[in-house]
């Protein structure tokens, strides 16, 4: 048996997506499907309005693995068995990973029988031009820190002395 659910155990992220995404409806992240009494988490899941179909994505630190493949299949099951309409199509799994091998990818996919694409990201350090000034410095954290850490400390102390005052 098969169910699903929406568990958001990461914060929603409050941007808009890519503009391929732009016919999608989001459906959730960390959304949770419970297969055969154990809860398993999808990281993103969208619905396309137009193609009809659910899009599985999943987000991987590091370089592609074959496991990786397996899993995002095992999720396509999963939502096609607890979600999927007979007006939809079959869904749709999107593996994003750090960096990816051409061979190794093309072997993984070979027999698997499902729509399923590999991607990669990059990561940078700096934020585009229009965040910069939405964004607080390392800096401006730093003395928010050092701030509290100043508090925190002060209101220990006070509480000390009252403890030792009868």
């Amino acid at each position: 048996m098969v169910s699903a659910g929406v568990h958001r155990t990461r914060m929603e992220p409050q941007r808009s997506y890519p503009s391929h995404l732009d016919r999608a409806t989001g459906t959730g992240s960390q959304v949770q499907l419970e297969v055969d009494g154990q809860a398993y988490f999808i990281d993103l899941l969208f619905y396309h309005l137009r193609l009809h179909c659910y899009f599985v994505i999943e987000l991987k630190n590091g370089a592609f693995k074959p496991e990786y493949a397996g899993k995002l299949s095992f999720y396509l099951s999963a939502v096609d068995a607890a979600m999927r309409t007979p007006v939809d199509g079959p869904s749709i799994g999107v593996l994003i990973c750090e960096s990816r091998s051409g061979p190794t990818v093309e072997y993984t996919l070979q027999n698997i029988n499902r729509p399923i694409g590999v991607s990669t990201y990059q990561a940078t350090r700096e934020l585009p031009e229009p965040l910069q000034s939405e964004v607080p410095s390392i800096e401006d954290l730093q003395e928010v820190v050092e701030k509290l850490r100043k508090e925190l400390h002060e209101t220990r102390q006070v509480q000390e002395t009252d403890v030792e005052e009868p």
